[in-house]
Parts: structure tokens; C-alpha cells; sequence
């Protein structure tokens, strides 16, 4: 018989974090704040505007020079003009828009506005994905693991739509030091037949179940720990390895090619 360890989600609330603050004494002292230590396979979920504020990704709106280009997409979805040179500049593709939005690939992620965003940003700044949100996930681990001597995961945590569903939900955009992925393939169902595709995306679950408890308002949960996540402890686990090429994908191979 499998034995299945209750998932507990424990919100770690944070105080405002300054730009250059580092990141994991800001995720410890609020974890010692909340009177919480790291045990072996706990996920730290962390918020994505956490970790850009930390590295200062943050960008002032009317410092950024406004591209023809700019212009015209801003006025056809009305969207703020140096809000839109921003995502030009942060986006791998854009495909098309609505109003106040552009659909675009960052980092193999198809994204709304190359996940810049004015909410819980500086009046008159927008917040940028961290740069390299794999590396601050290994970073933050490691200095985690050196701090409570133990073995955790790390994903930071951004939220995003999902086609033709109301709302957002979270979407994982850096892993450290788990498997992202958990394949079923191979596998039998109820019926005994032979699972052929299906493979669970353990990160963006995960993620999503943090961003429930984050919210998206001034709620200040930083971070949620999750205990007893159905997670394989690896340290080559990141977030590469939950990706796929357009061609496999259902929806990004039906839209075609966007431009950069």
C-alpha cells in the first residue's frame, strides 16, 4: 500500500522588499518571522516580484524611449506606450493582443506582456521577470540549503491565463533542485491499459496551489512553503526540462510564427 503524506501549504508573509536586498536573508528571516524551518523535501515557492525587486529588475516607465513601432501597438491595443516599448524589449515573440495586453513567448513561456507588470510595482515602474529565473531558483537553494542544512526545492512563481479560462493562475518560471516533471508514461490505469502521453507537470501545480494563498493584491505572501509535495529531489531539476518544442504543443503550434 502507497502511503501518501498529507500537502501542507504554510503562507510566509513578507515585509516590503527594497531593491537590492538579498533574497535569501529576506526569505529566512521572514520564514524565522512566521516561526517555520526547512525539513528535507520541503518546495519554497517564491514569488516571482520578490526575486525581480531583489535583483532590481525593475524599470522606470518614462525612461524608456518609445519606438514607432511602440507607438502603433500601443495605440491598436491600447496599452500605455512605455509599457509597450518595455515588453518590446523583454519579449522573445509577440503574436497579437487585446486591449491592454500583448500575447507573448519570454523564455519559451507563452505570457501576457512578456510578464512586465504595473501591479505591486513603484508608482510609475513596471517589474521584469528576473533574468535568469532558473539561476536565482539555484542560487536561493543553495543558500537555503547551506542556511537549515538540509535538502529543499526552490520555484519562483508568477501567475498567468490560460486560453479560453477566466483568471489566472500560477505558472512556475524557475526550478531548482527537483524534477518539474513526473512521468506517467508507461504506466497503467484503472483498466490496465498503458498510459501513452500523459506526464504531470508537478512545478505549475505547485505553483498554482502557492499563488492561491499569494493572492494578487497587497496580501504581502511573499512566499509559501509547501510540505509533502509528491517531488523527486534532483539537483539537475529545472525549468527547461517542463518545456517543449512548438511543434509538440497543441496551441503554440496552431498559432504559427510570431515576430520578434
Amino acid at each position: 500500500m502507497v502511503r501518501h503524506v498529507p500537502l501542507t501549504l504554510i503562507p510566509i508573509h513578507f515585509p516590503v522588499v527594497r531593491v537590492g536586498q538579498e533574497l535569501s536573508s529576506v526569505v529566512a528571516a521572514s520564514l524565522a518571522n512566521e516561526g517555520v524551518t526547512l525539513e528535507r523535501g520541503d518546495v519554497v515557492a517564491v514569488a516571482s516580484k520578490v526575486v525581480s525587486t531583489c535583483e532590481g529588475r525593475i524599470v522606470t516607465l518614462r525612461s524608456v524611449l518609445v519606438s514607432p513601432r511602440a507607438k502603433r501597438l500601443a495605440r491598436k491595443w491600447k496599452i500605455d506606450t512605455y509599457l509597450t516599448s518595455i515588453v518590446l524589449r523583454e519579449a522573445d515573440e509577440i503574436f497579437g493582443g487585446v486591449p491592454g495586453f500583448l500575447l507573448t513567448v519570454k523564455n519559451g513561456i507563452l505570457t501576457p506582456n512578456a510578464g512586465v507588470d504595473l501591479k505591486n510595482s513603484p508608482p510609475g515602474m513596471a517589474t521584469l521577470w528576473p533574468g535568469d529565473p532558473d539561476r536565482s531558483a539555484r542560487n536561493l537553494r543553495a543558500n537555503l540549503e547551506r542556511r537549515y542544512t538540509t535538502r529543499v526545492g526552490v520555484e519562483i512563481v508568477d501567475s498567468h491565463v490560460t486560453p479560453l479560462r477566466l483568471g489566472t493562475v500560477g505558472l512556475a518560471i524557475g526550478v531548482s533542485g527537483f524534477l518539474p516533471v513526473l512521468d506517467s508514461r508507461k504506466r497503467s490505469d484503472l483498466f490496465g491499459r498503458t498510459i501513452k502521453v500523459t506526464q504531470t507537470n508537478v512545478a505549475d501545480d505547485l505553483a498554482a496551489a502557492a499563488q492561491l494563498l499569494m493572492g494578487e493584491a497587497a496580501e504581502r505572501i511573499g512566499a509559501v512553503l509547501i510540505r509533502g509535495a509528491p517531488v523527486t529531489l534532483n539537483n539537475s531539476g529545472y525549468s527547461k526540462l517542463a518545456k517543449m518544442n512548438r511543434d509538440k504543443c497543441l496551441i503554440a503550434s496552431s498559432l504559427g510564427t510570431g515576430y520578434y
